[in-house]
């Protein structure tokens, strides 16, 4: 395979979109992200489409996911001749379902126009699905998520969910690159070219359109909850530092001290507690204050929300767990904190466990342990099981993984009793994770993650990004507390109310709380119902595309009756 001009193009192209159309150092484009799927459907037409879809989105994804390099030369101790093929070998696994995608692509050569692009944005679907699982799942840089910025073009999140989204948006790329090529072609035709373009359009408008509906019309569907007031606090404690035995103690007065302050500001000067109506108006906006409009009045938090793994020491023994418990009953105030477990099992070598645990103010305890691992954060898989890998783990060994996925229940004085679901770290990218917890009656979810590992880099904006879009799909407010940013609030519509930095934007590497106002709800968006079937929809509707496409005439076989 030569590298021409026209390879060079679709590269470009390609890396282009992966990179400016997700959040990075320079600019976010959310649009951009269309780029690589179109790029995508010129590479099928290569010699060799595997390779050439390949090639096309590996500088971008590696360029997108720089942030494990960093991680990787920081934390890991390699040297950057070591650490930047962390990332490159990432975007290298990345970038070859966007290879599978051009190579069968290149099949359906034979197909109607319309009929390649409908099968072409069903085969994306699975295919961002099947990554979301093969080999514990990666669902990192996928379509609909660079449009996570813009929560007016997430509102279809909430019927097609990421996965289908992603689809649509194939689809119309495809339809943008079919009119495109018709119009540049030797033997320009024009109007089918407008057609296909007009077509592309038009599937764009119609999402702009159900987002700016739904933006108008649900807000009041989502009023009607049970407020639930929380403080959020962020440490801002050093990923090299925390683990050390002087500093445990410390770490545990900072945030026993962030709170207090969080409280007693609460009381002092009070919080924006808006009515219902004028809470959901304020939903799907970015903004620093997610409490505006509203009254002022003196209040105490129902609930302190402490980020992963926040207490550098083990449960249940230890004498720091007894200060913890002494904390929650000084305050009378309940505390989720993230905080490492040990379970420890006749015979069998202790587990060490990512948990979060739920200290009541009467004395009752309760724990979820974290069910999705993060390769090499977490623990090494056993075919790579090499010492090199070993400072990435936080000194501590491997975790192992949860076994119950339980939820936490918040009992309320006179508003009964509230649900809460937990997704710790990395668990906010998966969709299965966060309609699980939905499923089984969490009415608000949690996110608790410790972005430290990556400095100043751009993942705690695509991590953050990725938990919103969960919010669209189940139509839940998370409540999201880290350790460096970026601590928030988002609610049901996609709307980031992020504590916020002096010089503005979020704040990171900022020690500080955030408290805030959520509802507890319980109604259930399409994509809920749909979510268990959707896959096999798509499956079925792709071999239908694929195995009856000779037998039905094609929109290319009727070019005359369009011209």
């Amino acid at each position: 395979m030569t590298f021409s001009p026209r390879l060079l193009m679709i590269v470009l192209t390609a890396s282009a979109g992966l990179f400016f159309g997700t959040a990075n150092p320079a600019v976010h484009l959310p649009l951009a992200i269309l780029l690589y799927p179109m790029a995508l459907f010129a590479a099928s037409s290569s010699r060799s489409p595997f390779l050439a879809g390949w090639l096309a989105g590996l500088p971008g994804a590696a360029a997108a996911l720089y942030w494990i390099a960093v991680a990787a030369w920081h934390y890991g101790g390699f040297p950057w001749v070591l650490a930047i093929p962390c990332s490159v070998l990432l975007g290298m696994y990345v970038s070859v379902w966007g290879g599978l995608f051009a190579w069968v692509l290149s099949f359906m050569g034979g197909f109607g126009p319309l009929r390649r692009t409908a099968a072409a944005g069903l085969l994306w679907c699975l295919m961002e699905w099947t990554r979301g699982w093969f080999c514990t799942g990666f669902s990192w840089l996928t379509l609909s998520s660079g449009l996570a910025a813009w929560p007016v073009l997430l509102q279809p999140l909430s019927a097609l969910g990421e996965y289908g989204y992603s689809g649509l948006l194939a689809f119309t790329a495809g339809l943008l690159w079919e009119g495109l090529a018709k119009l540049c072609a030797v033997r320009r035709r024009i109007m089918p070219g407008l057609a296909y373009l007009t077509a592309g359009t038009a599937v764009c408008l119609a999402s702009l359109s159900f987002g700016l509906l739904r933006m108008h019309a649900a807000p009041q569907d989502f009023s009607s909850g049970v407020p639930v007031v929380m403080g959020l606090v962020q440490g801002n404690i050093l990923q090299d530092v925390k683990w050390t035995p002087e500093f445990q103690k410390a770490s545990f007065e900072k945030y026993m001290r962030l709170s207090m302050d969080c409280v007693r500001s609460a009381v002092s000067e009070g919080l924006s507690m808006p009515a219902p109506e004028a809470l959901a108006g304020s939903m799907g906006k970015d903004s620093g204050d997610p409490l505006r409009d509203a009254v002022i009045s003196p209040f105490v938090p129902d609930l302190l929300l402490w980020p992963e793994t926040a207490m550098p020491f083990y449960y249940p023994s230890g004498e720091h767990v007894d200060h913890i418990r002494n904390f929650v009953r000084h305050m009378d105030m309940p505390l989720i904190t993230g905080i490492p477990a040990v379970r420890r099992i006749p015979g069998e070598r202790p587990l060490l466990l990512n948990r979060a645990c739920l200290f009541s103010a009467g004395g009752g305890e309760s724990s979820y342990d974290k069910e999705h691992l993060v390769p090499f954060g977490e623990y090494i898989p056993p075919f790579l099981n090499w010492e090199v890998f070993r400072p990435l783990l936080q000194g501590l060994g491997g975790f192992a993984r949860g076994e119950k996925a339980a939820l936490f229940s918040l009992d309320l004085t006179g508003r009964g009793r509230v649900s809460l679901g937990m997704l710790i770290c990395y668990e906010a990218i998966f969709p299965e994770l966060a309609w699980q917890r939905v499923k089984d009656g969490a009415q608000v979810l949690l996110n608790i993650s410790n972005d430290a590992w990556y400095d100043r880099t751009s993942a705690a904006e695509q991590h953050l990004q990725l938990a919103v879009m969960r919010a669209v799909e189940q139509g839940r407010w998370i409540a999201r507390s880290t350790n460096t940013g970026v601590t928030a609030f988002i609610d049901p519509l996609g709307g980031v109310h992020a504590m916020a930095a002096a010089n503005g934007g979020h704040a990171l590497f900022t020690e500080g709380w955030l408290t805030g106002m959520v509802l507890a709800l319980d109604g259930h968006t399409l994509y809920f119902h749909l979510h268990p079937w959707m896959p096999w929809v798509a499956l079925t509707l792709f071999c239908l595309l694929l195995f009856s496409a000779r037998r039905i005439p094609s929109l290319h076989a009727r070019k005359n009756s369009i011209e």
